[in-house]
């Protein structure tokens, strides 16, 4: 099979609009009617005008043999009206025609008039056979003129006007026959082309140029139907979704988000079948169509290909872009017998995959993938709506100056007040948030909220005891254009010492591959005015020194990872030695994060270590914090899991 116009593989099927044009039925005279109905009363009219000397006088029965003996032919070349241009049918097709109204125009004496009647029967071929036709009907239409101006010449066909007359007629006919063909020819042939192009628009994604999703859930209806009536290899959706490209939209702009997109399918047309139908489903979605998979491939082969694609960067606005993807993959079995609801599985088998596993997961659909994709829906569809209803809370963890044990500043802490769940940790919708871009306006108002209460709090606060206030930025965040000049807007406005704000942000693969230059210009924007900012779970990913030197932070936070068990750990200890002793040498602090047992802080006092949180510091609650220190409890309490983020 050869790979369509638009890089998808032919199924074997007709397009839709192919279809689409079968199941009209376009009304027009059927041979059957011209030989049964129009001939009877053309032969009526020529014995008229043979009556009235109007036409030559042949025999009657020469008449009658000529009108039905074309009225049958025609009939049974009728046989294939469908034929293609350029095909041995058509050819057949037209050649009887042709011969059919030669000889009956001839042998009435009227040769001259013979291209009013190729001209009609040229545009039927043209209708019924597409517009290329017009080559065939031109040509043996020419080959009829000619053959009749010989019968005319030698006197072997009648004549109403004198030879001489009958040959120059004959001839400026064919002339201007000819000429006219081509004329339709050409007006036949545009039309066709722009009705393809029309065709092709409405059938395949313009930017990509891949079938679009009509295109798509046309091929897999026909694919679903013959492997249940044939009983054959059931048919394999594979839903792909690139993972973090909304993070590449906001950061370098929709054009480069495009540029992306184009390369993505580049690459994919090059690892699938010719016999699968690669698809943009929509946005960064694509989805892949497997029919008729042999013996020696396996859907497992073509997701491995699929990933291979991404293991080189791509190369966008001048920079190398890591990318991955997550698969979604769902084969047609007896519980699924729709179009619909094959592409639901497989979509929400890719949603699985990404939200329970790392980037690049692929996930088998089953029947707890729809419950969790049933789940998923409802929750993004509330959490849409979650800030209009006022279901957003926020909680403040106490950071804690571990040389005097005094409460120096807070962590805000989203929560989400679910109408029906109750009250969720971030690690229930953030990365929802994340992904569908909700957390720019959540963010916004963490900041705001955060920032009038704090204030709210420290105007009746001594000033030795007034807060610093840390707030986290998600990667969407850093990538807005305009976030300085909110956050600028938000201290004028409510009055805030920009050097009592703590912006943390979290140094992921992703916001160093994406656009280290731009961010780090953003980044310095925020310090110029006078915000602290801060490295959060240092230690993890590409959080590490060499990046956090270029970057123009004065907190780095340790990843709870490495203090927990650092009492208990000595290779825990030294690695947190040694994060205390270079940041400290670099003229930062330090603050270690998930401190929940005594000899957990004792050994971090030891390490000089300058800052702590964690339950055995303070629970995260919505409450202003004591002024006094809290005393540390005598035993270790029981530990929870909360994700600091956003």
């Amino acid at each position: 099979m050869s790979r369509d116009a638009a890089g998808g593989a032919a199924v074997g099927t007709p397009d839709v609009g192919l279809r689409r044009r079968a199941r009209l039925r376009i009304p027009s005279l059927s041979p059957t009617v011209i030989a049964y109905g129009i001939g009877p009363v053309a032969l009526a009219l020529l014995l008229l005008f043979r009556h009235e000397g109007l036409v030559a006088k042949a025999p009657i029965w020469a008449y009658v043999t000529a009108l039905v003996g074309s009225g049958i032919t025609s009939r049974v070349a009728e046989r294939w009206r469908s034929a293609e241009a350029g095909s041995a049918r058509l050819h057949v097709r037209v050649v009887v025609h042709v011969l059919a109204v030669t000889i009956v125009i001839y042998m009435t004496g009227w040769g001259p008039g013979l291209g009013m009647a190729y001209m009609f029967s040229a545009l039927a071929d043209m209708e019924q056979s597409g517009a290329e036709a017009w080559r065939a009907s031109l040509g043996w239409s020419l080959v009829g003129c000619a053959a009749g101006q010989i019968f005319v010449f030698n006197r072997w066909a009648p004549t109403l006007m004198t030879r001489s007359q009958a040959m120059t007629i004959g001839f400026l006919g064919a002339i201007v026959f000819a000429i006219a063909i081509r004329m339709a020819g050409a007006v036949a042939e545009r039309k066709e082309q722009m009705e393809q192009l029309l065709e092709h628009r409405a059938l395949h994604d313009s930017l990509t140029g891949l079938p679009n999703r009509q295109l798509l859930v046309d091929r897999l209806t026909h694919a679903i139907e013959l492997a249940q009536r044939r009983r054959g290899v059931p048919p394999v959706v594979m839903f792909l979704d690139l993972d973090r490209f909304k993070l590449v939209n906001d950061t370098f702009g929709h054009h480069a988000g495009d540029e992306l997109l184009v390369q993505v399918a580049e690459r994919l047309l090059e690892v699938v079948r010719t016999s699968d139908t690669l698809s943009r489903f929509g946005g960064d979605e694509f989805v892949v169509l497997c029919e008729e998979l042999g013996a020696h491939e396996s859907v497992n082969a073509i997701s491995e290909r699929v990933h291979a694609v991404f293991d080189e960067p791509f190369l966008v606005a001048g920079e190398k872009l890591p990318m991955s993807v997550s698969i979604g993959i769902a084969v047609l079995d007896d519980a699924v017998t729709t179009t619909e609801v094959l592409l639901s599985d497989a979509d929400a088998a890719m949603y699985y995959a990404k939200a329970h596993g790392e980037a690049g997961k692929v996930q088998l659909f089953d029947p707890e993938t729809r419950a969790d994709a049933r789940n998923r829906v409802q929750t993004e569809t509330a959490l849409a709506h979650a800030l209009d209803r006022n279901e957003m809370r926020l909680h403040y963890q106490p950071i804690i100056e571990i040389a005097t044990g005094r409460t120096v500043g807070v962590e805000a802490l989203v929560r989400w007040q679910h109408p029906e769940r109750g009250l969720l940790g971030p690690g229930e919708f953030l990365e929802l948030a994340e992904r569908t871009g909700a957390i720019i306006p959540i963010g916004e108002w963490v900041l705001t909220e955060a920032c009038n209460t704090v204030s709210r709090w420290n105007y009746t606060r001594p000033p030795e005891h007034r807060l610093n206030l840390s707030v986290n930025l998600s990667p969407r965040q850093l990538a807005e254009p305009n976030l300085v000049w909110k956050i600028r807007e938000l201290l004028t406005n409510q009055r805030i010492d920009p050097q009592a704000l703590r912006l943390s942000f979290e140094l992921t693969e992703t916001f160093i591959a994406v656009n280290e230059e731009r961010e780090r210009h953003r980044l310095a924007q925020l310090h110029d005015l006078g915000i602290t900012l801060a490295v959060d779970d240092f230690g993890t990913g590409y959080s590490s020194l060499a990046y956090v030197k270029d970057f123009p932070v004065s907190v780095v936070k340790i990843d709870r990872s490495f203090v927990d068990g650092i009492d208990l750990a000595p290779r825990s200890q030294a690695i947190v030695r040694g994060i205390v002793a270079l940041v400290h040498s670099i003229d930062m602090k330090v603050v270690a994060e998930g401190v929940e047992t005594e000899g957990q802080y004792r050994v971090l006092t030891e390490l000089g270590c300058d800052f702590a949180q964690g339950y055995l510091l303070g629970r995260p609650c919505p409450d202003e914090p004591r002024i006094d220190p809290a005393p540390a409890p005598s035993a270790p309490i029981e530990t929870e899991t909360v994700v600091t983020s956003a």
